[in-house]
């Protein structure tokens, strides 16, 4: 029987973020192959081929193993629209979650996906890979994309963020299906 994480109640929806110029999509990990973040960054080059004016920012360590997703962001000159912030603080993840308009994992793998889980908790929608441990947890409250199409994934990222109805949807899912993970169930059922 597999027991999921908890997501801490410390990540909840908070007061609404500034008005930008740019819509923010959030990604929080390791730049690591399977994450798949080259595959975010040309998300974020069709986006704003297609008149969306999005920004990626990329919450996590850089990791001179793995330069593909910043060469890739250099190539396609979007290094004005990317933010590579690195390490924050707890309260400052919090407040990127809150205040970006969708957070999206591509991963081609995942252990269990807990950034989905702190996202959706935050009241942020979510765009997430349809593989691995992902759509258990994420079940019908994010956008599940099929990496084998890529352009699946600029898709969904383009329906979140220029359709209030639908992030609305996908927020109010989110929250209700973070409720779900909580750490006392995740004991309850080792016990």
């Amino acid at each position: 029987v597999s027991i999921p994480e908890g997501v801490d109640p410390f990540f909840q929806p908070g007061p609404p973020g500034p008005t930008r110029p740019e819509k923010v999509i959030l990604y929080v990990g390791r730049r690591d192959p399977y994450k798949n973040l080259p595959l975010l960054v040309e998300a974020l080059a069709t986006l704003r081929a297609r008149g969306i004016p999005a920004r990626l920012r990329v919450i996590g360590p850089a990791d001179a193993r793995y330069p593909e997703a910043p060469a890739l962001a250099e190539k396609l000159g979007l290094q004005s629209h990317v933010d590579w912030i690195g390490y924050v603080t707890l309260e400052e993840l919090r407040r990127e979650y809150q205040t970006a308009d969708v957070f999206c994992l591509p991963s081609r793998y995942e252990g269990f996906g807990l950034p989905v889980l702190e996202a959706m908790a935050s009241g942020t929608p979510v765009v997430c890979s349809n593989i691995g441990s992902l759509p258990e947890v994420a079940g019908e409250a994010a956008r599940l994309v099929n990496l084998a199409n890529p352009a699946d994934l600029a898709a969904a990222l383009s329906d979140v963020l220029t359709n209030p109805d639908l992030a609305a949807h996908y927020r109010q899912r989110g929250l209700q299906r973070a409720h779900q993970f909580t750490w006392s169930h995740t004991a309850e059922q080792t016990l």
